[in-house]
Parts: C-alpha cells; structure tokens; sequence
C-alpha cells in the first residue's frame, strides 16, 4: 500500500512529510503528488486521484521548486517533453514510454530556488500520458508558485497547429519525433502576448474531410475534437466531454481548412466548406460564451484562392446571426506569408523558423482585436 493511500489526504504539507519518509519497506523517496495545491496546470488536463492526464499536445506544467535535482513521474506512449528551468530555452526530453522511470528534467542545478515549465510537445494523437509528481532532492519542497498570466488563449487546428515536422523532414517512421507543439505557432504567439495557452490539434483534421479520409466522411472533425477532453479517432460514448470552465480562453483562434482540400478527386464544395466551419464557430462559441473568435486562413499557398474568402464570408454571416465578436485574419494577402525556406520540405508544415515568422505576424494583429498592450 502506498504513502498516500495509508495516510489520505491530510493537508499540503503532511502530504510532502509522508512521501519523503516513506512507509515501511519503501526506500525514502521525496516524491511530491501531482495533486499537491502549488503545482499549476495549463490546457485541457482530467484528473483520477492523484493522476493527472493529458491527451492533448502542448498542455503544460509549472513549478517552483528547492534544490539542484528535480526529476518527473511521467509515463505514456512515444512522447516528448520540453522542459524550461529558471527562463532558459527549453530542451527537448523523450520520448516517454509506457511504465517509463522517472524522466530527470533538470540536474546539477545551484541550490536554492528554480521556476520550471514542462509542456508537452506531441500531439494528442501520439496517448494518454499520465503525470504521478516530482521527485526533488532530499529534504527540498515546492514552494508557492507565481501568479497565473491574466491573458489567456486557446489554438485549434491541423497539424500546422500541432507543429507537426516542424523539426525535421519525416521520414516515414519518425512523425512524433520530428514534431515540437511547443514551438508550433501558437505556443510561441501566446508567449510573445504573455499569455497562458491550450491547444486542440489533430494533424490530418479538417472541417469537412480529415487527410485521406473516403467520401463520404464519417470520422471526427474539428467540431467533434473540439468538444473533448482529448484527442479521440472514433465516436464512443465513454470520450471525455471538455468542460470550458476548468480552464476559460479569452480569446480562440482557428486555424484549420487544409486537409480538406488534400484529395484530388473529390474536394469540399463551397457550402459544404462553409456549413462545416460555422458549425465549429458555433461549438467555440458554445463552449467559450465570452471569448474572441479569430478565425485565420490556412497557411498553405497552393490552397484554392478562393477558400481564403469563404472564410471570410462564414466569420460575416456569423456575426450577423448573433456570434458575438468573431475576426478573420488573412495570412497570404496580398502576398504569401513564409517563403520556401521557412518550410521544412514542400510548402505546407512549416519549420520553427516559420512558426515564429507566423507568430510575429499575428502579435499585432491579435492583440488588436483583444485589446491587450504589447
């Protein structure tokens, strides 16, 4: 039997006491229970106990923490991590497998005090992974943590949004590996506003037709995904409804529309365009009573030109049937956006380098419209 489960919940503190003394035939381990009040959580998380879940990319942690050594209790299927100490750039960790040991995020630190953030940098499509605590040195606590950012945005999208191979060109067997959700577009946006963020990503989603899906469609999509918890390939009545609540948005922007036009033989009419992304206005909508609503074209040039305005007809109709406040934001005109280069291959997923470049174009823009200071 376990500390935690002899001992109940008894408070914070007792709580750190217990586990760093250990019961009786265990070795003394300082392990720190993802429940405890001082660590912090971002985006879309489901609590079991003392096991926080995530299967969404780019959910995160924060801690500030004593010591020189601070490893996690985190285990999933073929994930990575991007873990940050006391402001520095992040470093890429992984990736995480099922009944993994604890993954060392920082070590041979000065003592004394430390900030970390953990995010997930793999897609929901890559599992569940689940988070059991901290493990810190001997004797050494958390320690309260710093004040929540009053801004506060949410991503949906495709695999642009995900930051699918955004690191390197895949290869066939090495998707998750390649793929940096922290780094995606959005991540680095929301930092550049000095907001906390979620992201809702699936790469090889659309609105109406996901990546080599037959017609007719029958998979999830956008609107589905974005109603859940995590990320799920099929209709089951045990998929985690999201509620908007544990974690509320100021603002969400959409980014999506690509896959839909990825078959050659048959593509998204434009009603059908359409009636697919009001329907996802309206489930944001739904779900966020009082956010902003951004809506973005999709980044690939080689999209149909005139997809770019169905987009903005659809954000139109929207507010003249009550919407509330939903923007559009073309990214390609009257030129496009990146240039070659800043692709990884081809000209669709773009490189960190082309994520930033996304990100810097969008700062002004969206802080317009949220009416934030930059």
């Amino acid at each position: 039997m376990s500390c935690l489960k002899f001992f109940g919940r008894v408070g914070a503190a007792m709580m750190l006491i217990f586990s760093t003394l250990g019961c009786a035939g265990e070795a003394a381990v300082n392990k720190v229970p993802a429940s405890f009040p001082y660590i912090q959580y971002f985006g879309r998380w489901d609590v079991r106990g003392d096991v926080y879940r995530s299967g969404q990319g780019a959910t995160y942690i924060k801690v500030v923490f004593e010591g020189t050594e601070i490893k996690a209790d985190i285990t999933g299927a073929d994930i990575w991590w991007a873990v940050s100490v006391d402001g520095e750039e992040f470093r890429r960790l992984g990736p995480v497998k099922k009944n993994a040991k604890p993954l060392v995020l920082a070590s041979k630190l000065s003592p004394g005090l430390h900030r970390l953030t953990l995010v997930r940098s793999t897609e929901g499509q890559a599992g569940v992974a689940e988070f059991r605590g901290f493990i810190l040195d001997k004797g050494a606590r958390l320690q309260e943590p710093e004040p929540v950012k009053k801004r506060r945005l949410e991503f949906v999208g495709d695999s642009i949004t995900a930051g699918a191979i955004n690191l390197a060109p895949y290869n066939g067997k090495n998707y998750h590996a390649t793929e940096d959700g922290n780094m995606a577009y959005g991540p680095q946006l929301a930092r550049l506003l000095d907001a906390d963020f979620s992201v809702v990503a699936k790469s090889g989603g659309g609105l109406v037709h996901n990546y080599a899906e037959s017609w007719p469609p029958t998979g999830t999509h956008a609107v589905d995904l974005y109603g859940w918890t995590f990320y799920y390939e099929d209709f089951r009545p045990d998929n985690l409804v999201w509620d908007a609540k544990k974690f509320p948005v100021d603002g969400v922007i959409i980014a999506i529309g690509t896959n839909d036009f990825t078959d050659p033989n048959r593509q998204p009419t434009q009603e059908e365009f359409q009636r697919g992304y009001a329907e996802l206005i309206k489930r944001v909508r739904q779900m966020n009573p009082t956010a902003k609503i951004i809506c973005t074209e999709p980044l690939p040039v080689w999209l149909p030109s005139e997809v770019r305005g169905w987009i903005r007809e659809t954000v139109e109709a929207a507010k003249a049937n009550g919407e509330g406040e939903v923007y559009f934001i073309p990214l390609n005109e009257p030129t496009p956006l990146l240039e070659p280069g800043d692709y990884i291959e081809g000209d669709t997923h773009p490189s960190v380098k082309g994520d930033a470049k996304m990100a810097a174009y969008l700062k002004d823009k969206v802080a317009a419209i949220m009416e934030w200071e930059t």
